[in-house]
């Protein structure tokens, strides 16, 4: 289950960069969505999904419980950038 957890942000890092790929062709290459279908839709839905995923991060930091390992990851991070 370790596995899975450390592969998580590598994989929705991935995501980000296709998403922010495929809105940069689009704007500086001219190209039509409409002429690519395909990744129009399969960019929509891992949009999708990343704001899913983000509003569910951010109303667990926001939850005074929450999950505590996300609390230390956030933390932690907090601690190395010197905040």
């Amino acid at each position: 289950m370790r596995v899975l957890g450390r592969l998580a942000l590598p994989v929705w890092l991935c995501v980000l960069g296709a998403i922010v790929m495929y809105v940069f062709f689009v704007v500086v290459a001219s190209i039509p969505p409409a002429q690519v279908a395909a990744v129009t839709v399969v960019v929509a839905i891992l949009s999708l999904l990343f704001l899913i995923r983000s509003i569910r991060v951010a109303s667990e930091l926001a939850a005074r419980g929450g999950n505590p390992y996300l609390r230390r990851a956030l933390n932690h991070a907090r601690e190395r950038r010197g905040f």
